[in-house]
């Protein structure tokens, strides 16, 4: 599972819209909905923020986003 997979089934999990999720990470609507489908990246300030949102809320981070993430 890819970071931007993962960010959607997260969102989708909490029942949160992309605003929402975009509000809590400080990034804009945009950025979510580009970073989910995939058209781009997430930055590596917005990658921290994404799992730094999933720590402060003890969601389990899988082990290959992670390992993903140390490659950045």
């Amino acid at each position: 599972m890819t970071l931007p997979e993962y960010m959607r089934k997260i969102r989708r999990e909490m029942e949160m819209s992309q605003q929402q999720l975009a509000r809590e990470l400080n990034v804009s609507f945009s950025s979510i909905n580009r970073w989910e489908k995939k058209i781009v990246a997430p930055s590596p300030l917005g990658r921290k923020s994404f799992l730094d949102f999933c720590k402060a809320r003890n969601i389990p981070i899988p082990s290959e986003i992670l390992e993903e993430n140390e490659k950045v």
